[in-house]
Order: C-alpha cells, then structure tokens, then sequence
C-alpha cells in the first residue's frame, strides 16, 4: 500500500472555536467497500496440508494433526478457509469438515 498526504483546511465552528490547518501522512485505504488486493489471500496460521481433492478421512486427519489433535482449532481454521475462499467446491468441502470437528466436541 502507499502512503498518501492528506491536507485538510482551516475551519470555524458553530460555537466560535478556530480549528487549524493540518498535514499528515497516512496509508492509502483505496474506494470504500473495496479490499486492497494484497489482502483478499488466505493467509493461514498454521499449514494444514488440507487439499479439496483427497477423500474426507485424510483431510481432518492432516487438519487434526496440524493443529495437535486439538478440535476446536482445527474447526475453527477450516471455517476461517470456507468463510473467505472463492471456490465453492473448496468453501463446501471446509464447511463440512469443519462441522464434522465441532459435532465431535459435544
């Protein structure tokens, strides 16, 4: 992202206060609405070897292992992947996964 100067004017308010001029420096957010696109990736926080493509029994065993046999973790993350992958099939397969976990902790 770049930085960008923003310059705001002098101005008097209702009550008679002088507000001064001012200069700073701050990042660019780009158009409202719009993520910058070095933010629209996945960056997990653990790597999990989970692949759409394998059968459902290696997948939560490689998402369980990555995160030491701990659950709520593992569930947690592959929701974190179906809430903001693109891919449907993917976003389905991690739904899935990812409720499989939290039915077992009940």
């Amino acid at each position: 992202m770049s930085v960008i100067k923003v310059t705001r004017k002098s101005y008097v308010r209702k009550d008679g206060t002088r507000v001064k001029a001012t200069t700073y420096f701050t990042q660019d957010k780009g158009k409202p609405g719009k993520t910058p696109g070095s933010q629209k990736f996945f960056h997990p926080k653990v790597v999990m070897n989970w692949h759409k493509d394998e059968p459902p029994e290696t997948r939560r065993t490689n998402a369980l292992k990555a995160h030491n046999d701990d659950r709520l973790a593992a569930g947690r993350a592959l929701q974190e992947l179906a809430n903001v992958t693109t891919d449907r099939e993917t976003s389905r397969l991690a739904k899935a996964d990812a409720d499989y976990f939290f039915s077992k902790l009940k």
